[in-house]
């Protein structure tokens, strides 16, 4: 039997489980939002495309890896998703180095990997700048992966194909942590305070469900969500020739994310304002320079670093996913297990339990907005202490913030429409070549990068296969 929970429980029970095939009523919407039917849809889950655990000591500090990906997946099963996410986790004399990358358009799959493979050699081969300048290190290894990926275009053309990147350098010391895109770091503390355990505000979706623990943790963000509606970066954007848009659809509405274009055209419609990759959105103001914070390590407060795509941060607040983590990684296995469903703590690891749970919360949106589920990578390293734990924690005496942009609502020349929507996604951008026999059939959504099956078009919906062919970025 599948799993058919429209209406789960408020709390989330302590016998957690995720379980295959899968059963969701999706809305059949018109162009306008009404509803019109429900759809029953039954599809299998994919299982993880790649894992690893991994235990390390660095002088007092233990840390325990896992990592996850686990392919996104059309429920509809009309599109066969290539999984664009990919990890690399390297540990080498006393340190760690961790990659986390999220691709989009065409060659995302491919500039993944190719991200992966390039930081592994270049972290190994400049390992000493590492140790002198970990600042201008870890700027470097993203900024020189843009440069030999661009230059590598005759195997990979990423002129309209990129990543996202957060890269961390861990030391006994603290985590050097840099990043483009809107890939996002976190780490799970022992605050201060006793105030009590923080709660994420109620949620619309069915498939959310209330997170308690125990003891109250605090999430630290560790790097910045880069958009190009953040003030500075838009600054950077026109100046370069550039312009930041949403899409607006037939009746004036703004459709999904700011994106990049070019001054008079149809393209990149990137939702980032900095990345990998990307050739064209280069020339018009995305850049590939990484911001970087460092944050000392905390003995004994410091809990657990959550690296992930935003096929996770899309569906959980970072309260969220500090609370769940809490509550379910001292059950979880140390090391992966059988691809096997259902998927519960005693047969999964920390970092496949956390992607497990961002899905679940994905069903929700499919069947709300009739969408594909994202690709979705989890990275956790648990600290601990091989010193006994102090009767009363240390104080944090130091101040621990990222860098803040000031977001701003643009307005301007805002004429970019796209034809009636019929599957939508406010956040994702994908793109169909116009080669793709596919194209034939289905048809590109501006809004979430899913498709629509041309059969199932309303009538007032005919003209939207003029995008066919168009690359929407991410």
């Amino acid at each position: 039997m599948g799993n058919c929970c429209t209406h789960p429980e408020t709390n989330m029970p302590e016998t957690i489980e995720y379980s295959d095939p899968m059963t969701i009523q999706i809305k059949e919407k018109d162009a306008r939002g009404k509803v019109l039917r429900r759809d029953e849809v039954k599809f299998h889950l994919t299982g993880p495309t790649s894992q690893e655990t991994n235990n390390f000591t660095f002088t007092n500090v233990n840390f325990f890896l896992s990592a996850c990906v686990l392919p996104g997946l059309d429920p509809r099963q009309l599109v066969n998703k290539d999984c664009q996410d990919g990890v690399v986790c390297v540990e080498h004399e006393k340190t760690l180095l961790l990659g986390l990358f999220d691709g989009h358009g065409k060659e995302g799959q491919h500039i993944a990997k190719f991200c992966g493979s390039f930081m592994k050699k270049y972290f190994i081969e400049n390992f000493s700048i590492f140790l002198s300048d970990e600042k201008r290190a870890i700027e470097s290894i993203i900024k020189e992966c843009d440069n030999e990926l661009r230059k590598n275009d005759k195997n990979i053309d990423s002129t309209l194909s990129g990543t996202t990147a957060v890269v961390a350098f861990i030391t006994d010391a603290g985590m050097h942590v840099a990043s483009v895109g809107d890939s996002r770091a976190i780490l799970g503390t022992v605050p201060n305070d006793n105030s009590p355990i923080e709660q994420a505000p109620p949620s619309s979706n069915p498939y959310v469900r209330k997170i308690e623990t125990t003891r109250q943790l605090k999430p630290i963000v560790l790097t910045v969500d880069q958009k190009p509606n953040h003030d500075l970066e838009l600054a950077r954007i026109e100046k370069c020739g550039g312009k930041v848009q949403q899409l607006t659809d037939d009746y004036g509405n703004k459709v999904g994310p700011f994106r990049v274009w070019q001054k008079n055209g149809v393209l990149p419609g990137l939702a980032m304002s900095r990345s990998i990759g990307d050739g064209l959105a280069k020339e018009i103001g995305v850049i590939s320079d990484p911001i970087y914070h460092y944050f000392p390590y905390v003995p004994f407060r410091d809990q657990f670093l959550v690296m992930a795509s935003d096929g996770v941060w899309d569906v959980m607040e970072n309260i969220e996913v500090v609370n769940f983590v809490e509550r379910y990684r001292k059950k979880c296995l140390k090391r992966f297990g059988p691809k096997t469903f259902p998927v519960r703590p005693q047969n999964a690891t920390m970092a496949q339990l956390l992607g497990e749970e961002a899905r679940y919360r994905w069903f929700g949106i499919c069947e709300d907005e009739d969408v594909m589920i994202d690709d979705i990578s989890v990275i956790v390293i648990e600290f601990g202490s091989l010193q006994p734990e102090p009767s009363q924690l240390p104080a944090i005496t130091i101040d621990r913030k990222t860098v803040e942009f000031n977001t701003i609502d643009v307005l301007r020349d805002q004429k970019q429409v796209v034809p009636g929507v019929v599957r939508g996604d406010a956040i994702r951008g994908s793109f169909i070549p116009a080669k793709d026999p596919n194209a034939k059939k289905a048809r590109f959504d501006p809004k979430r990068g899913s498709y629509a099956n041309k059969e199932d078009e309303k009538e007032e919906d005919v003209d939207a296969e003029c995008i066919e062919g168009i690359p929407f970025a991410k």
